[in-house]
Parts: structure tokens; C-alpha cells; sequence
């Protein structure tokens, strides 16, 4: 089995941070068989940015191309825009990357292999850097048993990679969510009881802040939503929503 690699960039005036993230799956040693751009109304050299690239992809055998986002009244922008990628691919592993994160070296060939290995592999999940504005490495997140989900986001979403089979299964991500989505979406993979994989090896680097960090106590009143439609223990949500107000999480 050689299982097709689909991967998905969203970008809004991203012209800092993207080529980085290009440049880094241009050094792939397994280059995706896809790769879709979704761009939400940058104003900025994104569009640019993305039609050079574009040829580059296409001359190593890459299917790329860039899709304008659809915006619609009342959904929240990133799921959107993540959704409106992932019904646009057509392979069997699709990767979310964001603008401002970029992959360590042999990230799509290991996860490839791990799919290949694996035949009824749904959710593989890694451990991923966090790292400066200026690419310094700051710490690290590790995945854990979606159990944990009880208490907390338990994997680093871009180290995530789900099958095209787990979403026609569980659905795709929430567009009422503006921050997180994708706890929303590993709550779902929990209780499907998705087949799941963690690795031990670190596939990619993201950059520290975000809408989840400068926007702290809107994402805590989603995931306490999120933790209260799904958990059978309410009480735990209650207290680990407490947890992160105190701590300032």
C-alpha cells in the first residue's frame, strides 16, 4: 500500500511566514501528491508567494494549486477554510499545515510509512516543537491517550494527521468554533474510537502564540462548551476550565 498525501495550507497576509513553510516541504524526501492552498483575502505578497511556489511543486510531480476561501455569514474562518481544503482532496492521508509552522525533515515520508504499516491506521499523531517567531526552539508537546480529553486539548493538532476515512466517518471540523475546532475534532476521534498511532519522533515545528494564545479566555469558554457536550464526567470539565482561568492558561 503507497497511500496518496494530501496537504492543506490556509493563509490570510501570511507573506512573513510562508516561505518558510514552503521551503520546508519542498525538502521533503517524500514530497505530498497533493497540496492545496487556501487563502482567505490575503492583501499582502501571500497570492505571490503562492503562485511562484506553485510551478516548483508542480515540476517535482506535486498536484498543487491555490482555491480562494468561500466565506460564509456566521462560520468561523480557519475550520472553514480547513474544510472547504479537505472536501477539495483526494488522498488518503490529509495533513493540515499552517502558514507559520514548517516540517522537520522526512515529516511526510515517516508518516507515510507509519499509513502504509498500518492498515486500518485512522489518527497518527507526533510530538511537535514549539518554536520562536525567529525559529529558535522554545519546548516541546508530546501527544497523549485521547482520554485525556477529559482535561485537556491531549494532542498538538499540526502534528496530527487524520485518514480521509476517520472524516467521512466523524465529519469534518466545526465551524462554530473559532479557536478550537479541533479539540472538537479529537473529542469526536475519542469517541469513535478512532484507530490511533502516536510516535515518538518530532515531525513539526510550530510557532509560538496564535489566536488560542492571544485570545486566551474566548478559547476556554469553547473548550469548556466543547468538554461539557462530550464528556460523561461534567465536574472534570468544570474544574480543568478553573484550572486554566487560574493559571491564566
Amino acid at each position: 500500500m503507497n497511500p496518496k498525501f494530501s496537504l492543506i495550507t490556509i493563509t490570510l497576509n501570511a507573506q512573513e511566514k510562508l516561505p518558510r513553510c514552503i521551503s520546508s516541504i519542498l525538502g521533503q524526501t517524500r514530497l505530498p501528491d497533493e497540496y492545496l492552498f487556501i487563502d482567505g483575502g490575503s492583501q499582502d505578497d501571500t497570492i505571490k508567494i503562492i503562485e511562484e511556489a506553485i510551478p516548483q511543486f508542480k515540476a517535482k510531480g506535486v498536484n498543487a494549486r491555490l482555491l480562494r476561501q468561500v466565506h460564509q455569514e456566521g462560520h468561523a474562518g480557519i475550520p472553514e477554510a480547513w474544510n472547504q481544503g479537505i472536501t477539495q482532496t483526494t488522498g488518503d492521508i490529509i495533513a493540515l499545515v499552517n502558514s507559520d509552522d514548517f516540517y522537520m525533515p522526512k515529516t511526510i515520508e515517516t508518516v507515510v510509512m507509519a499509513f502504509s504499516e498500518n492498515a486500518n491506521l485512522e489518527l497518527l499523531s507526533s510530538p511537535i516543537n514549539m518554536v520562536s517567531a525567529e525559529g529558535t526552539y522554545l519546548y516541546s508537546l508530546y501527544p497523549h491517550c485521547l482520554c485525556m480529553s477529559e482535561i485537556k486539548m491531549p494532542v498538538p493538532h499540526p502534528g496530527t494527521f487524520a485518514s480521509t476515512t476517520l472524516y467521512k466517518r466523524i465529519g469534518l471540523y466545526n465551524e462554530n468554533y473559532t479557536i478550537s475546532a479541533d479539540y472538537d475534532f479529537i473529542w469526536r476521534c475519542r469517541n469513535a474510537k478512532a484507530n490511533t498511532l502516536y510516535l515518538e519522533k518530532t515531525l513539526v515545528n510550530m510557532e509560538a502564540g496564535g489566536m488560542a494564545n492571544s485570545s486566551r479566555e474566548q478559547a476556554r469558554k469553547e473548550t469548556l462548551a466543547i468538554a461539557l457536550k462530550y464528556s460523561r464526567i461534567p465536574l472534570l470539565a468544570r474544574i480543568a476550565y478553573l484550572l486554566r482561568k487560574i493559571t491564566g492558561r
